[in-house]
Parts: C-alpha cells; structure tokens; sequence
C-alpha cells in the first residue's frame, strides 16, 4: 500500500511596490475601493463576500471575491478568509459583502461570523480592521465605525 502525500507550492508576486500601494486609514476609504470591485451591475440582485488583504502599513496588497451566494444570504468559509491571508503574508484584512435590500443593520449571522473571524485573525497576528455592509444606494455600515470590532 503506497501513502501519497501531495507537496503544496505557494509562490508570492506583488504587482505594486511600496508608495504605489492603496493605503486605507478608515471605513470611507475602504469603501470607495470596495465600490470599484463589487459588480455595480448585481449589487442589488446577490450577496457578494469581498476580502481587502492589507500589509503592516495598512496598504491594499490585494482583494479576493471569496464568496457568491443568492437575493438574501451568502456563506463565509473563514479557513478560505484566513489562508487567503496567511498564503498572501497579509498583517491586516477587511470584510465588506453587500445587502441587496439596501438594509443597512448587521444580521445575528453576520455578528458571529465577524465574531469568528477576529477570533480566528488573533490567533494568526492579523488584525481584523473592518466589516463593512454595502447598499445598492451607494451607503455602507462599518463595523468599526460602530464600535462592533471587538
């Protein structure tokens, strides 16, 4: 019987350096950006889960669209999250997905999963700066505006 034990590769291309790198330093910045990659198009048709990776100055090395899902949910696996950023040496990361009623208000299901996922992030020395909710009508709400980054 022959055990197989597959090798994993992980290679590492930054496409920006230094001063060319977007730095957010609050919940607006943030969100213009988000705006530029959610599809304006589908905002209001389907939830979308975006992830913003950050370096230790706060700058955006990279984003991932992680997650689909229908008019009224969409399912956050944290381990994709969080291997995206321990794969991308990430020191920092932002949550952003869009409700397509434009309701504003963090579902019980979105609390645990920020919840989750800052516990998760301490575990790996990265910092969860934000959860931001977008709206159809060009409003967000911010975790950390709020005071809901615990």
């Amino acid at each position: 019987m022959t055990n197989l034990i597959y090798e994993l590769q992980l290679s590492y291309k930054a496409k920006g350096c230094g001063s060319k790198l977007q730095k957010i330093q609050g919940s607006a910045e943030a969100f213009r950006l988000l705006q530029t990659i959610f599809d304006q198009d589908l905002i209001a048709a389907r939830e979308e889960f975006v992830v913003l990776y950050l370096n230790r100055a706060g700058q955006v090395i990279g984003y991932h669209k992680a997650f689909q899902g229908g008019v009224s949910s969409v399912i956050c696996d944290p381990k994709i999250v969080l291997g995206v950023a321990l794969k991308s040496l990430s020191s920092g990361l932002i949550l952003a997905h869009n409700h397509p009623s434009g309701n504003m208000s963090p579902s019980e299901a979105d609390i645990t999963l920020t919840r989750k996922i800052k516990n998760a992030c301490k575990e790996m020395d990265i910092e969860l700066l934000d959860h931001l909710i977008l709206s159809p009508d060009g409003n967000y709400f911010s975790f950390a505006d709020e005071g809901r980054v615990l």
